[in-house]
């Protein structure tokens, strides 16, 4: 994304709290989900494995396979508060969008 291009929405403004959106990026989590193949789990792959026991899989154990990636936007006291799945384009574009569609 070009630095001279300005972003008209007043949501991602606010959260931006005048840092460029380039520089907020880099201080975020980001990273890919994961789906268990074989009972349908799915958890961000930055995720303990230890937190999977919660959910009983094959004997085995879970059996993950990458899905979407994903953007933690906000962090709460009760966990994620906002998140950004995309799958295609980059991360910048898929934040626009995220906040373009908050009503």
């Amino acid at each position: 994304m070009s630095e001279n291009k300005t972003i008209k929405c007043k949501k991602l403004e606010e959260w931006l709290g005048g840092v460029p959106l380039e520089e907020k990026i880099k201080t975020l989590e980001t990273g890919k989900m994961v789906m268990c193949k074989h009972c349908g789990l799915s958890t961000f792959d930055k995720e303990k494995p230890e937190d999977h026991i919660k959910r009983r899989c094959i004997p085995s154990g879970h059996s993950f396979v990458e899905r979407e990636n994903y953007i933690i936007l906000k962090r709460g006291f009760s966990g994620i508060v906002d998140v950004v799945f995309y799958s295609f384009g980059t991360p910048e574009e898929a934040i626009i969008l995220h906040f373009k569609r908050k009503r």
